[in-house]
Protein backbone atom coordinates (compact mmCIF):
# COMPACT_ATOMS: atom_id res chain seq x y z
CA UNK A 1 0.00 0.00 0.00
CA UNK A 2 1.04 3.55 -0.50
CA UNK A 3 0.32 6.77 1.30
CA UNK A 4 -3.11 7.25 2.91
CA UNK A 5 -5.64 8.24 0.26
CA UNK A 6 -4.76 5.42 -2.10
CA UNK A 7 -6.24 2.83 0.27
CA UNK A 8 -9.99 2.25 0.08
CA UNK A 9 -11.75 1.34 3.33
CA UNK A 10 -15.29 -0.04 3.48
CA UNK A 11 -17.27 0.30 6.72
CA UNK A 12 -20.18 -2.15 6.98
CA UNK A 13 -22.12 -0.89 10.01
CA UNK A 14 -25.86 -0.49 10.55
CA UNK A 15 -25.67 2.15 13.30
CA UNK A 16 -25.95 5.48 11.44
CA UNK A 17 -24.18 7.53 14.10
CA UNK A 18 -21.28 5.12 14.61
CA UNK A 19 -20.87 4.70 10.85
CA UNK A 20 -20.59 8.47 10.44
CA UNK A 21 -18.11 8.83 13.32
CA UNK A 22 -15.80 6.13 11.94
CA UNK A 23 -16.16 7.35 8.36
CA UNK A 24 -15.34 10.96 9.25
CA UNK A 25 -12.31 10.03 11.37
CA UNK A 26 -10.89 7.64 8.77
CA UNK A 27 -11.49 10.08 5.90
CA UNK A 28 -9.79 12.84 7.92
CA UNK A 29 -6.73 10.57 8.11
CA UNK A 30 -6.48 10.61 4.32
CA UNK A 31 -8.13 7.34 3.37
CA UNK A 32 -10.92 6.85 0.83
CA UNK A 33 -14.03 5.72 2.72
CA UNK A 34 -17.06 3.76 1.54
CA UNK A 35 -20.00 2.77 3.75
CA UNK A 36 -22.82 0.23 3.75
CA UNK A 37 -25.65 -0.10 6.26
CA UNK A 38 -26.44 -3.80 5.88
CA UNK A 39 -24.80 -7.10 5.01
CA UNK A 40 -26.15 -7.49 1.49
CA UNK A 41 -25.13 -3.99 0.40
CA UNK A 42 -21.77 -4.41 2.08
CA UNK A 43 -21.03 -7.68 0.32
CA UNK A 44 -22.09 -6.20 -3.02
CA UNK A 45 -19.70 -3.27 -2.46
CA UNK A 46 -16.88 -5.65 -1.54
CA UNK A 47 -17.28 -7.29 -4.95
CA UNK A 48 -17.68 -4.11 -7.02
CA UNK A 49 -15.44 -1.63 -5.20
CA UNK A 50 -12.60 -4.00 -4.18
CA UNK A 51 -11.73 -2.20 -0.91
CA UNK A 52 -8.28 -2.66 0.61
CA UNK A 53 -9.70 -3.06 4.13
CA UNK A 54 -13.15 -3.74 5.59
CA UNK A 55 -14.48 -2.80 9.02
CA UNK A 56 -17.27 -5.34 9.51
CA UNK A 57 -19.99 -5.32 12.14
CA UNK A 58 -21.30 -8.75 13.15
CA UNK A 59 -24.92 -7.84 13.90
CA UNK A 60 -26.31 -6.54 10.61
CA UNK A 61 -29.66 -6.39 8.82
CA UNK A 62 -30.28 -8.63 5.76
CA UNK A 63 -27.07 -10.68 6.12
CA UNK A 64 -25.15 -11.31 9.39
CA UNK A 65 -21.51 -10.28 9.61
CA UNK A 66 -20.27 -13.87 9.87
CA UNK A 67 -22.02 -14.69 6.58
CA UNK A 68 -20.44 -11.64 4.96
CA UNK A 69 -17.02 -12.72 6.26
CA UNK A 70 -17.56 -16.28 5.04
CA UNK A 71 -18.44 -15.05 1.53
CA UNK A 72 -15.46 -12.69 1.40
CA UNK A 73 -13.01 -15.41 2.37
CA UNK A 74 -14.59 -17.99 0.03
CA UNK A 75 -14.17 -15.78 -3.04
CA UNK A 76 -10.75 -15.94 -4.72
CA UNK A 77 -11.15 -12.30 -5.78
CA UNK A 78 -11.69 -10.97 -2.24
CA UNK A 79 -10.21 -13.53 0.17
CA UNK A 80 -6.98 -11.54 0.66
CA UNK A 81 -8.83 -8.37 1.65
CA UNK A 82 -8.05 -7.27 5.21
CA UNK A 83 -11.15 -7.68 7.40
CA UNK A 84 -11.34 -6.20 10.89
CA UNK A 85 -14.41 -7.21 12.88
CA UNK A 86 -16.09 -4.29 14.67
CA UNK A 87 -18.51 -5.60 17.30
CA UNK A 88 -20.11 -4.76 20.65
CA UNK A 89 -19.46 -8.37 21.70
CA UNK A 90 -16.03 -9.07 23.15
CA UNK A 91 -16.57 -12.71 24.07
CA UNK A 92 -13.38 -14.75 23.62
CA UNK A 93 -15.15 -17.60 21.81
CA UNK A 94 -16.66 -15.21 19.28
CA UNK A 95 -13.30 -13.53 18.70
CA UNK A 96 -11.70 -16.94 18.10
CA UNK A 97 -14.49 -17.91 15.69
CA UNK A 98 -13.93 -14.73 13.67
CA UNK A 99 -10.18 -15.35 13.50
CA UNK A 100 -10.70 -19.00 12.53
CA UNK A 101 -12.94 -17.82 9.68
CA UNK A 102 -10.19 -15.58 8.34
CA UNK A 103 -10.70 -12.21 10.03
CA UNK A 104 -7.46 -10.26 10.38
CA UNK A 105 -8.40 -8.44 13.56
CA UNK A 106 -11.18 -7.82 16.06
CA UNK A 107 -12.17 -4.53 17.69
CA UNK A 108 -14.74 -4.22 20.48
CA UNK A 109 -16.89 -1.11 20.04
CA UNK A 110 -16.76 1.23 22.99
CA UNK A 111 -13.34 0.05 24.12
CA UNK A 112 -11.53 1.53 21.10
CA UNK A 113 -11.68 5.18 20.08
CA UNK A 114 -11.66 6.14 16.38
CA UNK A 115 -7.98 7.15 16.52
CA UNK A 116 -7.10 3.71 17.96
CA UNK A 117 -8.98 2.03 15.12
CA UNK A 118 -7.07 4.21 12.64
CA UNK A 119 -3.85 3.04 14.32
CA UNK A 120 -4.90 -0.58 13.77
CA UNK A 121 -5.70 0.16 10.12
CA UNK A 122 -2.26 1.69 9.61
CA UNK A 123 -0.66 -1.31 11.33
CA UNK A 124 -2.35 -3.74 8.95
CA UNK A 125 -1.33 -1.73 5.90
CA UNK A 126 2.27 -1.63 7.18
CA UNK A 127 2.25 -5.41 7.72
CA UNK A 128 0.82 -5.93 4.24
CA UNK A 129 3.60 -3.80 2.74
CA UNK A 130 6.22 -5.92 4.48
CA UNK A 131 4.61 -9.17 3.37
CA UNK A 132 4.40 -8.03 -0.26
CA UNK A 133 8.08 -7.20 -0.55
CA UNK A 134 9.87 -9.80 1.54
CA UNK A 135 9.81 -13.37 2.75
CA UNK A 136 8.35 -13.09 6.23
CA UNK A 137 8.70 -15.73 8.94
CA UNK A 138 6.11 -16.04 11.70
CA UNK A 139 7.12 -17.82 14.89
CA UNK A 140 5.58 -18.52 18.26
CA UNK A 141 8.11 -18.11 21.08
CA UNK A 142 8.32 -20.40 24.08
CA UNK A 143 9.00 -18.49 27.27
CA UNK A 144 11.07 -21.05 29.14
CA UNK A 145 14.62 -20.73 27.82
CA UNK A 146 17.53 -18.33 27.88
CA UNK A 147 16.60 -14.65 28.10
CA UNK A 148 12.88 -15.21 27.52
CA UNK A 149 11.83 -13.35 30.67
CA UNK A 150 14.08 -10.40 29.80
CA UNK A 151 12.71 -10.27 26.24
CA UNK A 152 9.12 -10.37 27.52
CA UNK A 153 9.82 -7.49 29.84
CA UNK A 154 11.62 -5.41 27.20
CA UNK A 155 8.81 -5.90 24.66
CA UNK A 156 6.13 -5.12 27.26
CA UNK A 157 4.47 -8.50 26.91
CA UNK A 158 2.82 -10.63 29.55
CA UNK A 159 3.85 -14.22 30.17
CA UNK A 160 3.94 -16.34 28.08
CA UNK A 161 4.45 -13.77 25.31
CA UNK A 162 0.83 -12.67 25.26
CA UNK A 163 -0.72 -9.37 24.22
CA UNK A 164 -1.43 -7.30 27.36
CA UNK A 165 -4.64 -6.01 25.73
CA UNK A 166 -6.16 -9.15 24.14
CA UNK A 167 -4.51 -11.78 26.36
CA UNK A 168 -3.74 -13.76 23.20
CA UNK A 169 -0.43 -15.39 22.31
CA UNK A 170 1.66 -13.06 20.15
CA UNK A 171 3.64 -13.96 17.07
CA UNK A 172 7.25 -13.06 16.34
CA UNK A 173 7.59 -11.68 12.81
CA UNK A 174 11.03 -11.97 11.19
CA UNK A 175 11.72 -9.95 8.04
CA UNK A 176 14.96 -10.49 6.08
CA UNK A 177 17.40 -7.59 6.34
CA UNK A 178 19.45 -7.48 3.15
CA UNK A 179 21.80 -4.75 4.32
CA UNK A 180 24.40 -7.41 5.30
CA UNK A 181 25.43 -9.17 2.04
CA UNK A 182 26.31 -12.83 2.46
CA UNK A 183 24.84 -12.98 5.97
CA UNK A 184 21.41 -13.85 7.32
CA UNK A 185 20.11 -10.87 9.29
CA UNK A 186 16.49 -10.18 10.23
CA UNK A 187 14.46 -7.36 11.69
CA UNK A 188 11.96 -8.61 14.25
CA UNK A 189 8.84 -7.52 16.08
CA UNK A 190 6.02 -9.12 18.03
CA UNK A 191 2.46 -8.69 16.80
CA UNK A 192 -0.91 -9.65 18.22
CA UNK A 193 -3.01 -11.70 15.74
CA UNK A 194 -6.21 -10.31 17.28
CA UNK A 195 -5.76 -6.53 17.56
CA UNK A 196 -2.78 -6.17 15.23
CA UNK A 197 -0.78 -4.23 17.83
CA UNK A 198 2.98 -4.31 17.23
CA UNK A 199 5.40 -4.51 20.16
Amino acid sequence: MGAPGKEKILIIEDDTELRAVYADAIAASGYTVLTAEDGDKGLAMVRTEKPDLILLDLILPTLPGFEVLKSIKADAGTRDTIVIILSVIGEKGLIQKAMDMGANGYVVKGSSKPNEIIGKIQTFFTKQDIEKHADVYRLFVQGNRGDAAKLQSTAGLTKPFTCPVCKQETMLILTPDNSHPGEHWFSAHFTCPICGKIF
